[in-house]
Order: structure tokens, then C-alpha cells, then sequence
């Protein structure tokens, strides 16, 4: 686009999903992650934010407002993970995948699983275990072909 009034976009951070949010524009700092907890009492199923979501698939509730945005807490549990060898050209390996089952900020009992890869840790079994306490936070992976920071959330021992 070649005109007076078209302005090219800058670089800037880019996160991979959408539950991942980005408070500063210019910073991994404060980022976090967002659900939507299903409204209805006798459910209140947590789910990774999708803004396409229009029903829930656990009570099939599909009122106009059927969730409420929550945040979601940067700790979790370790509830089954795995030791990748072999991955895409240009992936480090060995690393560590998992599932994270990460509580709701201001509700004891809600939790969802949260996929990503869990750092800080040598990719080894034995240094690994379910139930193990994980902090999670946001981190720039690599750069895309614009020029964007790609941000990712992973995990880490508590």
C-alpha cells in the first residue's frame, strides 16, 4: 500500500494465543492469562479464552452471557508431562511438554489445563514428577518473519 495516510504497523510483541494477555505493549511484564468461566451455578466450567465461544460444552448452556472473563492464576500443578526428542527443523530438543492444571484467581475450586512446555528443568524424568508445583509466566520465543517478538507462556518450577 503506497499512500499518504497509510501507516506501516511496527514491530511489536505478538502472543501465540489468544488466552495470553498482554497488559504493556512494549513488555513480557504483567502478562497473564485469560479463561471464561461458564456463568451457570451448578457448573462454572473453566475454559481458555476464545473469543468464538458461544456455549458451554459441559451444561450446554448457550445464554448471551454465558461466561464471565476470569484470570487465571500463574501457578499450577504438573498433572502429566513428556519428554520431547524429536521436533520441527530448528526446535532445540530435548524438551519438556505438559499439562498444568492452573487454579482461578478469586475461586478455590475452578481449574483448567493449560498446555505448554515447562523450562528450567533438565529434560530427564527423573526430574520430573506429577503434582510438581509450576509457576508459569511470559517470554519472547523467537522473532517472526514482521519482525514481532512471538510471546509465549511456559512454565517453570516453583
Amino acid at each position: 500500500m503506497t499512500s499518504d495516510t497509510a501507516t506501516e504497523a511496527k514491530p511489536g510483541l505478538r502472543p501465540i494465543v489468544d488466552y495470553l494477555i498482554m497488559p504493556n505493549e512494549n513488555s513480557v511484564e504483567g502478562a497473564y492469562l485469560r479463561g471464561l468461566q461458564c456463568k451457570s451455578e451448578s457448573c462454572r466450567t473453566v475454559f481458555l479464552y476464545a473469543p468464538t465461544r458461544r456455549f458451554c460444552a459441559v451444561c450446554n448452556g448457550k445464554d448471551e452471557d454465558q461466561f464471565s472473563t476470569v484470570r487465571l492464576s500463574d501457578e499450577g500443578e504438573v498433572w502429566v508431562y513428556t519428554v520431547v526428542h524429536q521436533s520441527w527443523p530448528g526446535i532445540p530438543t530435548p524438551f519438556v511438554g505438559g499439562i498444568i492444571d492452573v487454579g482461578v484467581e478469586g475461586d478455590a475450586e475452578a481449574k483448567v489445563a493449560v498446555r505448554a512446555n515447562i523450562v528450567g528443568v533438565e529434560a530427564d524424568p527423573k526430574n520430573l514428577r506429577m503434582g510438581m508445583k509450576v509457576r508459569g509466566k511470559a517470554a519472547v520465543a523467537h522473532k517472526d518473519k514482521d519482525g514481532n517478538d512471538v510471546v509465549v507462556w511456559h512454565f517453570e518450577p516453583a
